[in-house]
């Protein structure tokens, strides 16, 4: 059975990649899930800050796609808490509904964001590309 367009094969590399996604909007965060698990990556999710720096620590994500507005710990605690058990060896892709995002992500050393609302089709080639850089 062929794969679907765009689905990640399984010797492309990127099937064995974690992403993290923390999003406190539940909808979206599993929206979001499913369209990556439908692309074939492996994927865990928080809903907050402090869940975020957990699974992250247990777990070693190859990317983190952070929404920068969450409760208890904001996306640039995250950042901060990414960066300081990772140094650069982690990838960040910020979601962001200020007008500010390419600012705010520089802020953190994130390779790339999306603004919300944000095309489905363009979460998941940024994904691939984060993945590949």
């Amino acid at each position: 059975m062929d794969s679907p367009p765009n689905a990640i094969s399984g010797d492309s590399g990127l099937a064995d990649k974690l992403v993290l996604i923390v999003e406190d909007d539940a909808d979206l965060r599993q929206t979001i899930q499913w369209m990556l698990e439908d692309e074939g990556f492996a994927v865990e999710t928080a809903g907050d800050g402090r869940e975020a720096l957990d699974r992250a620590v247990r777990k070693k994500p190859s990317l983190v796609i952070l929404d920068m507005g969450l409760p208890i710990i904001d996306g640039f605690g995250v950042a901060e808490g990414l960066h300081a058990t990772y140094g650069d060896g982690i990838k960040i892709l910020t979601l962001t509904a200020d007008g500010r995002a390419a600012e705010k992500s520089k802020r953190i050393g994130a390779i790339g964001y999306l603004n919300k609302p944000f095309d489905l089709d363009a979460l998941i080639t940024a994904v691939q590309e984060a993945l590949t850089m």
